[in-house]
């Protein structure tokens, strides 16, 4: 909206008006400054945030250049940087806006509307801004449309948007990366991928857009391409510590650990002592059973923010590993305690008074696990496990009656057989088998793994060599 380029020749004049206007704060006659001079002052404040300065330079304005609307709209845009919105949009309702140019008006409408949180009319003023705008604005404009749709809750529209945008500007980099980075918001990674792909074709040195490449690939759990991504965006910017992170929890994902300790060890030479660095440091060596030095870790992490759960986890795990699982369970409560809509914390909680035989607080954990995460399959087949002890019954119970809630679990139908199994419903278990060899042959291997008589039941070995 307002230009105060450095470069221009008229610079020593505008110097010299600012230095004549300052004075003027001071108590020093202004003097003379015509109506173009006077507006460059003000939009050089406006531009660099002095918006006190360019209400007082619109105020003198609007008394000496009274037939020249564009002084009421700088005083409007002033009054809407110093955050008096009220005033502003009973000042703009009284200009002869049919005397100014409308793309102003419109911008300085939709600003106003969005600082004070009303989006629709924002988006209103957006569109038609991008209406009557000149080409050259278009790709801001379209920007601050989709960030207007974004507010709103409205991400089908806000992703409209930017692919107008795109169509009539293919390769703007701010509008590429700003739709890499909305499909990833809204999961839809495969697309935040190809997007990225593309913006990094025109910006092979963007590191952001490598580092952003990195995470869509990390959560469609792409870890050898999350790393590579990764690995350009440090080379493009080595001291970026969220890379290097990141990078580690790939590796971490992988199996990688002693890559993973390298990276988080590169983010605490960067950071300094980083609560999370150190909690995944710690876990790295836990999964390497170097337990002594993962506690180190995890007391680390916990000494600067004692409110991390993952540590306090890996605290309990170690415990338990070590044969105190009394202990661990009071380490697993304190996970809890930080984090307690984790399944996880839950599961490893339940199976730790599962293991001290308190069977009633184990089965309160497995459930709570389930419904926090229904799809789990680990968390499933221990829970059938636990209840098999008892009575197949009870474990066919639930199978039935939690069904619906647990049907996509990865691992239903497997422990349904396992559980017609024990409850000696052989013609059921094997229909259901027969499905399970079909769809996942070497997942219904688990049931011969776990009931190994049934490796010389006819219809199991049958189904099982079809």
């Amino acid at each position: 909206m307002f230009e105060d380029d450095d470069d221009s020749p008229i610079d020593d004049q505008l110097n010299q008006d600012i230095q004549q206007f300052e004075a003027h704060l001071f108590g020093e006659t202004l003097g003379f400054i015509d109506s173009d001079r006077l507006e460059a002052v003000i939009d050089h404040y406006l531009v660099s945030g002095d918006f006190l300065k360019a209400k007082k330079a619109s105020e003198i304005g609007r008394t000496n250049f009274s037939y020249n609307c564009i002084f009421d709209l700088r005083f409007v845009q002033s009054l809407s940087g110093l955050k008096q919105f009220d005033e502003a949009l009973v000042g703009l309702s009284r200009i002869d806006i049919d005397q100014l140019p409308p793309i102003e008006v419109y911008v300085t409408f939709a600003s106003i509307y969005m600082q004070t949180g009303t989006y629709d009319l924002a988006s209103t003023y957006f569109e038609k801004a991008l209406d009557v705008c000149e080409l050259d604005d278009k790709p801001d404009l379209f920007l601050d449309l989709s960030l207007a749709k974004q507010k709103l809750r409205d991400f089908d529209a806000a992703v409209g948007v930017l692919e107008k945008a795109l169509a009539t500007f293919p390769k703007h980099d701010a509008i590429l990366y700003e739709l890499g980075f909305l499909y990833d918001r809204l999961g839809n990674y495969e697309q935040a991928i190809e997007t990225y792909l593309r913006y990094i074709e025109e910006n092979p040195y963007a590191n952001m857009a490598w580092y952003n490449l990195g995470n869509a690939y990390s959560k469609i759990e792409h870890f050898e391409k999350a790393i590579w991504a990764y690995d350009y965006s440090i080379l493009v910017f080595d001291e970026f510590s969220p890379a290097h992170f990141n990078m580690g929890n790939a590796y971490l994902s992988s199996g990688k650990y002693h890559q993973a300790i390298d990276c988080f060890k590169k983010v605490l030479s960067i950071d300094g002592d980083d609560p999370m660095a150190l909690c995944y440091l710690g876990e790295s060596h836990e999964q390497l059973k170097e337990y002594d030095i993962a506690e180190h870790y995890y007391h680390l992490c916990l000494s600067l923010d004692p409110k991390v759960s993952e540590a306090w986890l890996g605290l309990g795990i170690i415990s338990d590993i070590k044969g105190n699982t009394v202990e661990a369970i009071k380490l697993i409560q304190k996970a809890l305690e930080y984090d307690s809509e984790n399944a996880s914390n839950h599961l490893v909680l339940a199976n730790a008074y599962h293991k001290c035989e308190l069977r009633s607080e184990a089965e309160e954990h497995y459930l709570k696990s389930i419904e926090l995460d229904p799809e789990d399959a680990e968390c499933l087949q221990d829970f059938v496990f636990f209840l098999l002890e008892e009575s197949p019954i009870n474990a066919l119970s639930f199978m039935e009656n939690f069904q619906l809630d647990i049907e996509n679990n990865p691992y239903f139908m497997l422990m349904y057989v396992h559980v017609l199994v024990h409850a000696m419903r052989m013609e059921d278990a094997v229909l259901l088998f027969s499905s399970l060899v079909m769809v996942d042959r070497e997942q219904a291997l688990k049931i011969i793994e776990w009931n190994p008589k049934l490796a010389y039941h006819k219809d199991f070995v049958n189904l099982l060599h079809e």
